[in-house]
């Protein structure tokens, strides 16, 4: 970032392979816009200077558009931002920025909508999910993600449906790594435990699996469940998940609202406010976390039974 009167600076957003390409991507981008505003150049002017359209950089300075070294370093030089450490550190996340994204595996199924929150949720400090229909993804084992997706996507074959179940199923591992991982802070409706997912047996693993979890990520994932006496609170209708990432100078906080069809994405700071606002308030009203094992565990007698 930069002070007021003072030429932007990268060097405080670190080069941590574990953030992610997109995070990468993301910081560079905001910095090339800051110098360029720092320098006074409109976007037309860095435009003639690639050859491109505004558009174009527009996309660039969003993080929606690839960045070629050469190119970054062009920009870079009309802008005056020439400091040695400086370009240094440009080369640095230029390098992280070109490395596949944690969906590029799975290219073939994964749902262009998501893929910006596939590729930023490894950069995040805190995420906070509320599922109101299913279990939270990140959550899900192999079979019950294996039925949801089958049951919206009826003609999918078997094969992508595969891909699709190890793509949701990989997410875990970045509140397993060793560094920075995220924390996950999910609430979930109470009526996600008694919806039969598959049968009976897959739902007793399901939530097996949560209280396992739980024990094995005491300090990394908090579940919640959202009673209806939660209320208002819990009528949201919709998943949301709010990101928050561990260099917010450079990152801001991003929100995800799930749709049948499709997401958005809202990353002004009134916005992901106004849902990180929403999310407390959910959190203050849902069951304690505290609760959780022994509510997962009365739903694990009813489906013993089932």
């Amino acid at each position: 970032m930069a002070a007021e009167g003072k030429e932007p600076s990268i060097l405080g957003f670190p080069c941590a392979p574990e953030l992610g390409a997109a995070a990468h991507r993301k910081a560079l981008a905001g910095h090339l816009r800051r110098c360029r505003d720092h320098a006074g150049i409109a976007p037309r002017q860095a435009a003639r200077c690639l050859g491109t359209s505004t558009a174009r950089i527009t996309r660039i300075e969003k993080g929606q558009s690839a960045l070629r070294p050469a190119e970054v370093g062009r920009l870079l030089d009309s802008y005056g931002a020439t400091d040695p450490l400086e370009r240094t550190r440009v080369d640095e996340l230029l390098c992280e920025a070109d490395r596949p994204e944690p969906w590029q595996d799975y290219a073939n199924v994964a749902p262009p909508p998501v893929r910006p929150l596939l590729g930023m949720e490894p950069a995040a400090r805190r995420i906070i999910s509320y599922e109101p229909q299913l279990v939270p993804g990140w959550l899900q084992t192999a079979e019950y993600a294996d039925t949801v997706i089958r049951a919206v996507y009826p003609t999918m074959p078997g094969r992508q449906v595969a891909e699709r179940v190890a793509l949701r199923t990989q997410r875990i591992g970045m509140l397993r790594r060793d560094e920075n991982p995220p924390v996950l802070l999910a609430v979930m409706d109470s009526e996600v435990l008694c919806r039969k997912i598959g049968t009976p047996g897959v739902m007793y693993r399901q939530i097996e699996h949560l209280l396992a979890l739980l024990e094995e990520l005491p300090f990394r994932i908090r579940l919640q469940i959202a009673q209806l006496s939660a209320g208002a609170a819990g009528a949201i209708g919709h998943p949301v998940v709010h990101l928050r990432f561990h260099t917010p100078d450079y990152l801001p906080d991003m929100v995800y609202l799930e749709q049948y069809e499709g997401a958005q994405y809202r990353e002004k700071p009134a916005e992901t406010e106004r849902y990180q606002a929403v999310l407390n308030n959910l959190c203050w009203s849902a069951d304690p976390a505290g609760d959780t094992p022994g509510l997962l565990k009365k739903a694990l007698a009813f489906w013993r039974s089932a």
